[in-house]
């Protein structure tokens, strides 16, 4: 979100936000009188509460299945949206925008435009394909568009659908009630907003801007209020800060670093971490060109310290504790710099939708270790694209319907982490199917193209009707051209079906006289 504000140079922007976007964003350089940040809370106690509850649900995640971790999640989700909802409301009382680019996790957005006679935009870093379509593959069950074309997995996608359903509402229907029950009732204008009726057959139009490939997921059915962007990345803001990091990073050879992140959030239990850092050394000695660059934050550099002590080979100690092959951050640091460098060789991430497109984006393999959520099915994804490999093992497919995706506890040795290394690290099949995903996504226009296409829907008035495509305007019957095989077909074939019975009958009747 933050790109995109950044990149409409030539509009007065406000950015609202919530409090906590402070620890990933420096907002001092950008303020100005043409780009005001806003928070949704001014309380001076809600960043440290916000972030709180962050840490609290990634955590939760990391140790519960994505339903069981569901009911919890959601009235923190719910929090954050009601929150920046009530700031919207106020504002929109006072103050009047052409357009509203909002996340499309903050339900309700474009009923609130609508209201205020204001363009919607909505922004989302993936579109999923719809799991109520039996004919696309559901991303939880790990089904790939290959295996769909089977009958048997054929029925197991139906099959696994229905039992993610209805875990699904077993887990968090209640909770989904509370948080549509609790949106705003503000007094003015917007106070009948969020009714049910409002959220459940709102026909308001906005445009959807995804930043993503298309060829990411199977591809779906496209609209033409949907524009797939390839990723946000903005490479000419990308800082070059000179110190010891980046120092260290241009004394590499080509294509000789593996660089690790796992996000802000993510939290490494012991034993993965142990054999982690076992396989990633035995590999380092192995290749004795290659060099580590690993980024932990929050309690994951102290699980690394442990591991560390706790190593009972030497050769992996003193390899890790060798500045010259091996650097280990424990702050911030600038990915999209490090991501665009050419020495760096893969990437070792979490997973997580944006840092994998942006790997992708700058040409880079990535070996995924996912934590939560849906960087399970991305890892799935990246590794039957041919762009990385996972270290995540999926069970079996009956588990898999048992406990539709409970993945949380999974583990991994250090020989599958040296075995997975090795094959990007070898195999240039990788290479070249991340230099055509990178093309896609450049084609694709990303920030650019984000703006033009903003620009151009508003000054359409925020309607692209006219790019309805004809097929999508007619009636059910005729578009699978019911009527003309009604005509042409069925009534035809019936009145040659009656002609041919009434001869039978008339020649049998002239034989029996």
């Amino acid at each position: 979100m933050f790109e995109l504000a950044k990149a409409m140079k030539n509009h007065n922007v406000t950015f609202l936000t919530q409090q906590t976007a402070q620890v990933y964003i420096d907002f001092k350089p950008y303020s100005s009188s043409s780009f005001r940040v806003v928070y949704s809370s001014d309380s001076p106690d809600a960043l440290a509460m916000e972030k709180n509850n962050e840490q609290q649900a990634m955590s939760y995640f990391s140790n519960y299945s994505f339903f069981d971790a569901l009911p919890y999640f959601i009235p923190l989700l719910g929090q954050m949206i009601i929150s920046l909802l009530n700031k919207t409301i106020h504002i929109l009382t006072f103050e009047r925008f052409d357009v509203i680019v909002a996340d499309l996790m903050i339900v309700g957005v474009p009923i609130l435009c609508e209201k205020a006679n204001t363009h919607c935009v909505t922004l989302s870093t993936s579109e999923l394909p719809s799991i109520l379509d039996f004919n696309l593959p559901n991303i939880f069950s790990l089904v790939t568009s290959k295996e769909l074309t089977q009958i048997t997995h054929r029925i197991y996608n139906a099959a696994f659908t229905m039992r993610l359903i209805t875990k699904l509402m077993q887990k968090s229907a209640s909770a989904f009630y509370t948080l549509f029950q609790s949106l705003p009732r503000i007094p003015g204008p917007f106070h009948d907003s969020f009714t049910p009726t409002n959220l459940l057959f709102s026909k308001s139009k906005s445009l959807k801007l995804v930043g993503m490939p298309p060829s990411f997921f199977t591809s779906s059915y496209s609209h033409h209020y949907t524009k797939y962007l390839g990723v946000f990345i903005n490479e000419t803001v990308v800082d070059n800060v000179d110190n010891d990091l980046t120092s260290w990073m241009k004394s590499k050879s080509r294509s000789s670093i593996i660089y690790g992140a796992f996000g802000s959030t993510s939290v490494i239990p012991l034993d993965r971490m142990y054999n982690l850092i076992s396989g990633l050394a035995a590999f380092l000695l192995k290749e004795g060109d290659s060099s580590l660059l690993l980024a932990f934050r929050n309690t994951n550099y102290d699980t690394y310290q442990t591991v560390l002590k706790e190593l009972d080979n030497d050769n992996f100690r003193d390899l890790l504790n060798n500045d010259k092959r091996v650097r280990i951050e424990n702050r911030f640091v600038q990915q999209k710099w490090i991501l665009q460098q050419n020495s760096v060789k893969m990437f070792l991430s979490h997973c997580g939708m944006g840092s994998s497109l942006e790997a992708l984006y700058f040409n880079k393999s990535i070996l995924c270790m996912p934590f939560s959520m849906e960087q399970f099915a991305n890892a799935i994804t990246i590794e039957n694209l041919g762009v990385g490999e996972s270290l995540f093992v999926p069970p079996s497919a009956v588990q898999s319907l048992i406990s539709p995706y409970d993945f949380a506890k999974y583990t991994f040795t250090a020989s599958r982490v040296i075995g997975k290394i090795s094959a990007l690290w070898m195999n240039v099949t990788y290479e070249k199917a991340v230099r055509l995903m990178s093309l896609e996504m450049k084609h694709a226009g990303g920030l650019k193209r984000a703006v033009e296409e903003i620009e151009f829907f508003v000054n359409l008035d925020g309607d692209l009707d006219r790019f309805t495509p004809f097929q999508s305007t007619l009636s059910l019957y005729q578009r699978y051209m019911l009527d003309l095989l009604l005509v042409l077909v069925v009534l035809p074939g019936a009145i040659i079906t009656y002609i041919i019975l009434k001869c039978y009958k008339r020649r049998r009747k002239e034989k029996t006289e």
